[in-house]
């Protein structure tokens, strides 16, 4: 049977897989910018003002006083248009990048945490000098985005203001020694949160070095969005034939053939795949899969 002959072929993607196709920085960024408009919409989206922005952003004494779901919903909001506009590009410039190393559900995943961490660690040294702030945006996430981005590809080049060309390493760099000198107090009549932006980017040097993978802690999450997950079993080294009472090895060519059997039902599921989502949502087994395919045909023209 030939390619052209398999249903996921001739079937071209649902509405709903060209949906899950999109990915998780593109759903991010999405729910990012209706949740700005439904501030706008509402009232002014920075403190104090829209219902939604009052009940969501980072405040010190509220969280304290057990509404830690602002830890987390203040992510999602932003203050003006500038400032969603800025976090979101560099969210979609680099968070495409790494969802194609580390898959959909892991760069979310990974997303939230690091937003989560910055405005923990913020909250620590909030309670360590005794002052308090309201606070949003997406910004420690975001330079943990792209702290990992950079260690992946640290000479990638980035235009700064759009104009000055620079590897993306030393971009990272400035803005680290930027915060840190806010953080000392040596910026301080600007409202930025140099805290949560140096937790966000060493949360994610921490995530690159370690090798952590979040999505390890919930494998029977549910997938992001929906998506098939291919399900492989490791063949039995050795198959057996029965003769008589006794069980004696296969043939090796029949254990060959079984491989080869395996590997294309493999194969299969992965083409799928790639039908449905792209090439860029396979993970790293599933490339190999197409490797080992691909290397096994050839040898069969030779």
């Amino acid at each position: 049977m030939g390619i052209q002959d398999r249903d996921y072929y001739r079937d071209g993607p649902s509405l709903l897989d060209r949906v899950g196709q999109q990915g998780a920085t593109v759903w991010l960024i999405g729910i990012t910018v209706i949740v700005f408009l439904l501030q706008a919409i509402t009232g002014q989206p920075a403190p104090p003002s829209s219902p939604i922005t009052e009940g969501g952003c980072y405040d010190t004494r509220l969280i304290l006083h057990g509404q830690i779901w602002r830890l987390v919903t203040s992510i999602f909001l932003h203050s003006g248009l500038w400032h969603l506009f800025f976090n979101m590009l560099c969210l979609y410039w680099a968070g495409r990048r790494l969802e194609e190393i580390y898959g959909a559900r892991e760069l979310a995943a990974f997303y939230l945490l690091a937003g989560l961490v910055a405005n923990l660690v913020n909250l620590a040294v909030e309670l360590l000098n005794g002052t308090n702030s309201q606070a949003l945006g997406a910004s420690g996430a975001v330079l943990g985005v792209l702290v990992v981005f950079a260690c992946h590809f640290p000479h990638q080049k980035v235009l700064l203001f759009f104009i000055l060309p620079m590897p993306v390493w030393l971009l990272v760099v400035l803005f680290a020694v930027l915060d840190l000198v806010g953080a000392l107090g040596a910026r301080p009549n600007e409202n930025i949160g140099f805290v949560v932006h140096l937790a966000g980017a060493g949360f994610g040097f921490v995530y690159y070095q370690t090798g952590l993978r979040l999505t390890r802690f919930f494998t029977h999450a549910s997938a992001w969005p929906a998506r098939p997950r291919l399900r492989v079993t490791v063949p039995p080294e050795e198959s057996t034939v029965e003769t008589g009472s006794l069980r004696e090895p296969a043939p090796a060519r029949g254990r060959s053939v079984v491989a080869d059997e395996y590997l294309e039902a493999q194969l299969d599921a992965v083409l799928e795949k790639v039908a449905k989502f792209g090439q860029a949502s396979l993970t790293a087994e599933e490339r190999e899969i197409l490797f080992r395919a691909s290397e096994l045909y050839k040898k069969r023209r030779q």
